[in-house]
């Protein structure tokens, strides 16, 4: 069952081009997705309370435009399968007048908050909200960390930018990779795609790497994004497509 939600872009949201910042379109993402949650009895706070959190695992997003400041738009979101191990949830986000202007597909797994790692789905949560069993799992596109980057940059995980789960907020990743592009780029470019796989936690205190590499080949301009600990492990991929405004 989709849910939907009416919002209106604040300033605060948008950067100097009045666009939707990204970490701002995620995490308005999540907090529709978390409205559904509470109202069925599976949020925060209620899986907190059996030691649990949600996780995601995947993103992919397909961008026709980012919506402008003070622009009324709606949330949808809707969980759209599950299996063993993983659920699956839609958003988007319309225009005033039902237009789509953001499609969003992404993998989920439920984690054990003390021991630090997933758990099988709970077939009578998704009962709950009518989520079907999946006979085959979704395809998303294979996303793998270039052999090398062409910069880096290191980062400090703060207190603030921890979530419920302890851990790195999923929003804040795209703030180290939109700093790795710098202010010329971005004010002549807009993303169209996304993609991106989360494959370990990054926690408090952690000084991990932001590492980019920009590439313009027959006019696809792509970026390469990955997360590094201090070892050079790589703890998550990104991979961006943009188009100039």
């Amino acid at each position: 069952m989709q849910y939907r939600e009416e919002h209106q872009i604040e300033f605060s949201e948008c950067d100097e081009n009045q666009h939707l910042k990204l970490p701002s379109m995620v995490d308005l993402l999540m907090q529709v997705s978390e409205h559904q949650l509470d109202k069925g009895g599976a949020g925060t706070d209620d899986l907190m309370a059996q030691g649990k959190g949600w996780v995601v695992t995947q993103y992919h997003f397909d961008i026709k435009r980012l919506p402008k400041t003070l622009e009324k738009v709606t949330l949808t979101t809707e969980a759209s399968g599950y299996n063993k191990f993983f659920e699956y949830r839609d958003f988007g986000i319309e225009d005033e007048k039902g237009n789509q202007l953001v499609k969003v597909t992404s993998q989920w797994v439920l984690f054990d908050l003390k021991k630090r790692k997933m758990v099988p789905s709970d077939p009578e949560l998704m009962k709950q909200f009518n989520v079907p069993l999946l006979a085959k799992m979704p395809r998303f596109p294979r996303l793998r960390a270039q052999k090398t980057y062409d910069k880096k940059r290191q980062y400090r995980v703060r207190y603030d930018d921890l979530d419920t789960n302890h851990h790195l907020t999923n929003s804040h990743y795209f703030n180290w990779f939109i700093d790795m592009l710098g202010r010329d780029f971005l004010k002549n470019h807009m993303v169209e795609n996304i993609d991106i796989k989360f494959d370990r936690e990054v926690q408090y205190g952690e000084m991990p790497y932001s590492c980019l590499t920009l590439t313009n080949d027959n006019n696809e301009i792509v970026s390469y994004h990955a997360i590094e600990d201090e070892e050079g492990n790589e703890k998550t991929v990104c991979k961006l497509k943009w188009r100039k405004i």
